[in-house]
């Protein structure tokens, strides 16, 4: 998995400074066109340095809940968008054009489903209020610099890295303060947000909850998380939302309605001294309630993470005890099998898993692989096509695995085609053109194939690919 790096910080900044500047002649009069531009132009520059997190399970996930909220509000005229940062800061920002963005670490300290959609319906409510654009839009008088440096400290959140690239502009000074969300920004939002809480069914007092625990997690570590930075007046915000729910919200809403927060957490990624942590943790909750099957799901992916395959198989077939029809339990029991070796045993697993769930695509994925370790190419291949067009996670291209299973099966044709899309899509631009050309030895000239790949080598050798070359390996 990619990580942040100063460099990347100081590059989006920068990318941020020019478009800002780029744009300045129409501050006055900040549309909605202007909105959906600058947002789409700012997601294409954090996806082209990596700064978000991909995990298809984790994207539906948010997706969902940010959907469920949107159905209760009279939105913006933008198409939202939900995407995850690669960051465990704890934050979440909204961009103009209804891109709502939350952090990998605010998804780990939700303590329940409730919270975490609190916090976006908060965000969702700066978005539809246009916030941003009316800061932009009362602020044509400041220098361009400080500008673009505010609202890159507001988007991505404080920290060392984004306090380490906001500093290289050396303009913004302290006139850059004057443009975090002010008061009633904040208290429109949160108006916004709860409302949007409680109609969509969730308890009203969740996003204050979420708000207090990040309030402890400053009192313990002596740090202002960078949500609490970028969201000033918490104390005050408490009071005035405590008042609003009292007044306005006093129904019970449900903390969880999609579910499964506590499952969706597991697919983040941690590093192995905080998995060691989490691992103490859930054996303590496990021993006092040993039949809670997602205590055992989480024990038991943690302890795949460590490397502790025995108890973690253990603690997957005790879930499915308590759980038969669980096909997530299922997948995960077979991928256990899978890299211990025993194929036929793996497939079994995965089989009763996709009968259970036939469009989960992890699943799909898991199948094939097994198929293609035990020789069964054809099936694997089958079940890599069924992936050909989705997006799975950061760190897999079904085009690599499809490339892979048409080299077993003696398609050369197709193997260096695929091979090229793989690295294509990395940004491999030499490897890439080598397949394509490969490839085209293997079909006709007027073939439907081959006028597909000579557009592919047309597009790369144009420099419509600008992402930097590298040397030839083959």
């Amino acid at each position: 998995m990619r990580k942040f790096n100063q460099n990347q910080y100081i590059y989006f900044i920068v990318f941020v400074f020019i478009l800002l500047f780029i744009i300045s002649p129409c501050f006055a009069e900040f549309t909605i066109s202007d909105e959906k531009k600058l947002g789409k132009e700012f997601f294409d520059k954090m996806e082209e340095n990596h700064l978000i997190f991909k995990n298809k399970s984790l994207n539906d996930y948010i997706s969902k809940i940010g959907g469920l909220v949107l159905a209760q509000t009279t939105k913006a005229p933008f198409n939202f968008n939900f995407y995850i940062i690669d960051s465990f800061a704890i934050n979440a920002f909204a961009t103009p054009g209804g891109y709502i963005y939350i952090n990998k670490g605010l998804i780990l300290a939700a303590e329940n489903e409730a919270q975490l959609a609190g916090v976006i319906a908060h965000e969702i409510g700066h978005a539809n209020a246009r916030h941003v654009a009316s800061i932009i839009e009362k602020s044509q008088k400041l220098n361009m610099a400080a500008l673009a440096a505010t609202l890159a400290g507001i988007f991505l959140g404080g920290g060392g890295q984004t306090s380490a690239a906001v500093a290289a502009f050396s303009l913004a000074g302290s006139s850059s303060l004057t443009l975090r969300y002010m008061r009633q920004h904040e208290e429109e939002a949160d108006r916004m947000g709860i409302e949007y809480l409680v109609r969509a069914g969730y308890y009203p007092t969740a996003i204050i909850d979420f708000l207090k625990i990040m309030k402890q997690r400053e009192f313990f570590s002596k740090t202002m998380p960078s949500y609490l930075q970028t969201h000033p007046g918490t104390d005050d915000r408490i009071i005035y939302m405590d008042s609003l729910i009292l007044t306005h919200y006093p129904q019970v809403g449900a903390k969880n309605i999609i579910g499964n927060l506590t499952r969706i957490q597991t697919l983040i990624p941690l590093e192995t001294h905080e998995l060691a942590k989490k691992y103490e943790q859930l054996e303590q909750s496990l021993k006092s309630d040993p039949d809670n099957v997602d205590l055992l799901y989480n024990i038991a992916s943690v302890e795949d993470q460590l490397g502790q395959t025995e108890s973690s198989l253990k603690h997957y077939l005790r879930a499915l005890s308590l759980s038969p029809q669980d096909d997530d339990i299922l997948k995960n029991i077979g991928l256990i099998y899978l890299k211990s070796g025993k194929t036929g045993t793996a497939q079994d697993y995965l089989l009763r898993a996709i009968k259970l769930n036939p469009k989960k695509d992890e699943t799909i994925l898991a199948l094939g692989k097994t198929y293609f370790a035990s020789g069964q190419y054809q099936e694997a291949l089958e079940s890599y096509l069924n992936l050909k067009d989705k997006v799975l996670n950061e760190d897999t291209d079904i085009n690599y695995f499809i490339a892979m299973t048409y080299g077993k099966l003696n398609n050369k044709g197709e193997s260096h085609y695929y091979f090229g899309l793989h690295f294509k899509k990395i940004n491999k631009k030499e490897s890439s053109l080598f397949h394509f050309r490969e490839a085209l030895n293997y079909y006709p000239p007027d073939s439907e194939r081959s006028i597909a790949i000579k557009k592919e080598i047309k597009e790369l050798e144009s420099g419509d690919n600008k992402k930097p070359m590298e040397k030839l390996t083959h």
